[in-house]
């Protein structure tokens, strides 16, 4: 991908945000003193205007991690200085319509010059849950990030990806609390 639709999808990646809140962002949400962003919007494709996100722990504030800034410090040349709008469509010049104009125009093209086989743009988030366990981040901080009211989802979600104990497992509270 190049351009806006590479802005997109990389800032996708790096944030585990919905599609409906994606296309819901708007610069007034992103605070780059803080390193974060503020959802507490979507927009559906029953919806075509932003609503409130469905559930308490949907409206989070999300860590900016090195990639989604950079994504973002992109798409500044883009819509920054016109727009409202984090992402548009760069053929219609507005915000996007939901998650199919994406689809549409966007995603299917670049899954099939990559050699990906199909699968829908909110993949994404399931990408990042995938890549955060991998990492060893802890399952709670990925929840909220993720707007989840608990960590029962990625757990019972993506733990496949938690990795395994460790062999030193343990020792850490054996150092700090096992002294006699």
């Amino acid at each position: 991908a190049t351009g806006q639709g590479r802005n997109l999808i990389q800032f996708a990646l790096w944030t585990g945000m919905r599609t409906s809140e994606l296309v819901a962002l708007d610069w007034s949400d992103v605070d780059w003193e803080r390193g974060c962003v503020t959802v507490s919007r979507a927009i559906t494709q029953s919806s075509k205007e932003a609503e409130t996100t469905k559930t308490r722990a949907g409206r989070r504030e999300i860590k900016l991690l090195a990639h989604a800034v950079e994504a973002l410090l992109a798409q500044k040349e883009h819509t920054f200085a016109n727009a409202t709008e984090v992402f548009q469509n760069p053929n219609t010049v507005k915000r996007w319509d939901g998650d199919q104009p994406i689809r549409k125009t966007l995603w299917t093209k670049v899954l099939k010059k990559a050699g990906v086989r199909y699968r829908r743009p909110y993949q994404t988030r399931h990408t990042y849950a995938s890549m955060m366990l991998s990492a060893r981040e802890h399952p709670m901080w990925i929840a909220r990030q993720m707007g989840h009211a608990d960590w029962t989802m990625i757990a019972r979600i993506y733990g496949r990806w938690m990795p395994d104990a460790d062999p030193s497992a343990g020792g850490r509270a054996e150092a700090m609390f096992g002294q006699r």
